[in-house]
């Protein structure tokens, strides 16, 4: 059986759609905050350095406000949700215009730190 301690850290209104930050963040759920932080840092898109931000918070907030050890922890889970967007106009021809929407999005870093309390033993791994 296995428990796992959390602690989260968020970023409100990010300058990037949801869309985008998804990209970013579908690779990073359940690796190691290390590994994960790794990755970041040497990926060329804008948003990486945001991320990245926000993980470290969250494994700073394990650290000192839940007590866990860094070494164990994992990215248990990233939401990420839309904000706001804001409206702007374009003008276009013939004396039109259009919209365009500027999203944002919000960000939720959940990490995990697993203790194993009991092993489960296999029977075919004793014969």
């Amino acid at each position: 059986m296995t428990e796992t301690k959390i602690a989260k850290a968020s970023q409100k209104a990010l300058k990037s759609s949801p869309i985008k930050v998804m990209k970013i963040t579908k690779n990073i759920t359940g690796l190691k905050v290390s590994e994960a932080l790794t990755i970041l840092k040497f990926s060329k898109l804008k948003l990486s350095s945001t991320i990245r931000e926000v993980i470290y918070s969250a494994m700073s907030n394990a650290e000192n406000n839940h007590n866990m050890d860094a070494d164990n922890l994992y990215v248990k889970e990233i939401n990420v949700g839309r904000a706001f967007a804001l409206k702007r106009f374009s003008a276009r021809g013939r004396g039109k215009s259009s919209r365009i929407l500027k999203t944002y999005s919000n960000l939720t870093v959940i990490v995990g730190e697993k203790m194993v309390t009991d092993k489960k033993i296999n029977k075919n791994e004793e014969k």
